[in-house]
């Protein structure tokens, strides 16, 4: 009797988890960004709703960015093989973070 009570309070848990998550809006993450990294670049970068990252122009400082992702409030930017090139936070309407390669700032804004 006690384990089918742990098992259903486990289950009432994980259910109402799962309805909390699903009612958290997405943010519109899809479409033209501006990538600063450190100081004084800037790079036009888009990120597409498929998660793929493409940049408009020559961008040295940001050419290894070829994906994207949304894991749990945080926007993940990735190369194209999938290793995580830097994890920003939303701040505003912006998301800052660190590039984990040399530590430079990575902020991106509209």
């Amino acid at each position: 009797m006690k384990q089918r009570r742990t098992l259903l309070f486990v289950s009432a848990a994980l259910a109402m988890a799962a309805a909390a998550a699903q009612a958290q809006p997405t943010p519109d993450i899809a479409g033209s960004w501006k990538l600063a990294v450190g100081d004084n670049i800037v790079c036009p970068l888009t990120l597409a709703a498929d998660g793929t990252a493409t940049h408009t122009t020559d961008c040295a400082a940001g050419n290894r960015i070829a994906r994207w992702q949304l894991a749990v409030n945080k926007l993940q930017l990735k190369t194209a093989s999938g290793n995580i090139v830097g994890v920003l936070t939303p701040k505003g309407d912006s998301y800052a973070g660190k590039r984990f390669s040399d530590g430079r700032t990575l902020v991106l804004s509209r």
